[in-house]
């Protein structure tokens, strides 16, 4: 008699097949794959065993064709499949490829009859028909999943279980693939790539569902936290790009009014990079459905309303930030409303006030002059340039790094490139002013991604005058500045910029923004009052009376935080000890999770939390939110409340 406990992802043990004969194997020159030189000390052999796995290995070229080596090589995987490549068999190293596509394909042209295609042919004979077509159903949309790995998870199981899976993959594909199957960004040929993006979902009950012949609809509902309306759906009956709907989206949709949702798998990918581009941050099924009100009237019709009024969406929503911040720095936020940010703001408006409203009041904000500007004196007046060199034709590149030069190229340009200062310190942004040969201008922003390896820069917007959409020659020039600044003669420069903004966030990640004095119009003051109102009545969003700060941890990447953020829930528990023989500040209080170091209380909030301590009062702090899906390098935030009041 089954169980629901007996129905886990099926496992092969690696030992077991070296320990039986082969069906078939191919071995294949690094020509055929490459034709870069470093890659030409190497060759490929591919495996097929006759209880169905598969086994792609690198080896070096000097193997090429030697069949005397398979046995001792599958010996070696029996004897310690976990055991170092190097340490494999006395002939160098040895990689295996859980990544590499199940059936070698020849990137360069071979003929029809020639040897290495006929032993592909005959290799790829021998593979279970049924399985490789349900994997290549996912291969148009994006994501790699015609792996050995994933092979492997279907070909072996044992009928009737390799059926229910086959036909659960091809019923609902964007939600049981990331249960059943890993997905890679591309193909790996050398075992060394670091692209996977396997997800790790407890699934349990759809494993049951699927295995044991159960209500798979009803599971997937229950897994995904969504209606079952939403299951059967064409939604989720096709693949999607991204290989799975993203979490977010998906929770989006089942907030929506049935009348609303879309129906084809396109109407929501086309958007997504939209949806992205919001404002916004959903921590909670009822921010959700905050947003869903947004689509209230249907999806499609919404995003076509604003498309026709608004034209290309993503820029003007990317700067509605703008708008938003300097709204909070000129409405009168309630006391209960202190813990109110850009993105809380965002949500809000949209949800009152709607899309058509926040980028109306956006466009009508960024079309007004900046009278003044409230500088932030505790940053730097200049950065150091990274350009320079001669420029292709006629045009100009200039890099802006100094303070007034934004404010300059804001006034002349006619857009809020002002107020980006505190970014290129404080970020390692790059604001570059562009000049085509016909006299066209532009002002081109640089995300720097600091903490990558290596880092490098990243264009993300390109406006000429009053916002003006750029050229394609503008677009040119844009994209060869980028190449520059990511060039491999800058890359002690940008090595050195990423120690300076990681040293420089901690000083300053805290301090106040500078006070944009773009004044909003009369309208949007209205409208604005109308959101804060909004917010007032949202009882989920406002300052307990027992609580007495909130904010980000400071220090989390220079202490255990990291290896710990998958970790982290909402609503746990952090110990406050204060430090007051901290050489860098007497007034220090750390931040602790289950004996964890995760970091401090910013400085700027930290000297009443100090004194509390000090004098004995009884406080204690927790978890009010992880942002583990965005590159933040304050990814968790806060809450600090006197326990008397909680007893209360």
């Amino acid at each position: 008699m089954h169980t629901a406990c007996n129905a886990v992802p099926y496992r092969f043990e690696p030992h077991a097949c070296a320990r039986r004969t082969l069906r078939a194997r191919v071995w294949i020159a690094a020509n055929h794959f490459f034709s870069r030189d470093d890659a030409q000390a190497n060759c490929w052999l591919w495996l097929h065993h006759d209880d169905g796995r598969v086994l792609a290995l690198r080896l070096h070229a000097n193997c090429l064709e030697r069949d005397e080596l398979i046995a001792p090589l599958l010996a070696a995987f029996a004897a310690d499949p976990q055991s170092p490549n190097w340490q494999r068999v006395g002939i160098g190293p040895v990689w295996e490829l859980p990544h590499a596509p199940v059936v070698p394909v020849p990137r360069w042209a071979v003929s029809w009859g020639h040897p290495v295609q006929c032993a592909i042919r005959d290799f790829a004979a021998g593979l279970d028909a049924d399985v490789l077509t349900a994997l290549g159903r996912f291969d148009p949309a994006g994501p790699f999943f015609g792996s050995t790995y994933n092979y492997n998870q279907l070909a072996v199981l044992p009928q009737p279980l390799r059926q229910h899976r086959l036909q659960a993959l091809t019923d609902f594909p964007p939600l049981v693939a990331p249960l059943l199957l890993s997905g890679v960004l591309r193909p790996d040929m050398f075992g060394t790539d670091t692209n996977e993006s396997r997800w790790s979902v407890s699934a349990s009950p759809v494993f049951a569902a699927i295995d044991l012949g159960q209500d798979l609809i009803g599971a997937l509902a229950q897994q995904h936290r969504i209606d079952r309306a939403l299951v059967r759906s064409p939604l989720c009956r096709r693949p999607w790009r991204c290989g799975r709907i993203p979490r977010d989206v998906l929770r989006l949709l089942h907030a929506l009014p049935a009348h609303a949702r879309p129906h084809e798998v396109e109407h929501v990918e086309a958007r997504l990079d939209l949806l992205l581009a919001l404002p916004l941050r959903a921590d909670s099924s009822r921010d959700t459905e905050r947003l869903a009100r947004a689509f209230a009237s249907g999806w499609n019709r919404v995003w076509r309303t604003l498309e026709q009024r608004f034209g290309p969406l993503a820029p003007r929503l990317r700067d509605t930030r703008d708008f938003l911040a300097a709204a909070l720095g000129q409405g009168a936020v309630p006391a209960t409303l202190s813990g109110i940010d850009v993105e809380r703001l965002g949500l809000a408006w949209i949800a009152r006030r709607g899309l058509s409203s926040l980028l109306a009041a956006s466009q009508r904000w960024h079309a007004r002059p900046v009278s003044a500007i409230s500088l932030d004196d505790t940053l730097p007046d200049s950065v150091v340039a990274l350009l320079g060199g001669p420029i292709p034709g006629n045009a100009i590149v200039r890099e802006l790094t100094h303070r007034q030069t934004l404010v300059d190229e804001g006034t002349s340009m006619h857009h809020c490139v002002a107020d980006y200062w505190q970014q290129c310190v404080l970020a390692g942004t790059r604001i570059v002013h562009l000049e085509t040969a016909q006299g066209e201008r532009a002002t081109a922003e640089y995300e720097f991604a600091f903490a990558a390896q290596p880092p490098t820069f990243c264009l993300v917007q390109l406006r000429g005058p009053c916002n003006a959409e750029p050229t394609d020659a503008m677009e040119h020039l844009a994209t060869t500045t980028e190449q520059q600044l990511n060039s491999s003669t800058l890359s002690e420069c940008r090595r050195r910029l990423a120690i300076e903004v990681m040293q420089a966030r901690q000083r300053h990640l805290y301090a106040p923004a500078p006070r944009r004095l773009r004044p909003l119009d009369l309208r949007s003051r209205q409208e604005l009052a109308m959101v804060l109102a909004y917010c007032v009545k949202q009882e989920d969003w406002l300052a307990a009376p027992d609580e007495l700060l909130r904010g980000r941890i400071a220090g989390f990447h220079y202490a255990s935080g990291p290896a710990l953020l998958d970790r982290l829930a909402t609503g746990d528990t952090l110990t406050l000890v204060r430090e007051p023989d901290n050489a860098h500040d007497c007034l220090a209080v750390r931040l602790d999770w289950n004996g964890h170091k995760l970091g401090y209380v910013p400085r700027p909030d930290n000297e009443r939390i100090a004194l509390l301590l000090d004098a004995g009062d009884a406080l204690a702090a927790t978890i009010s939110a992880v942002r583990s899906d965005e590159d933040s390098w304050a990814p968790v935030e806060f809450k600090v409340i006197r326990e008397s009041c909680k007893s209360t």
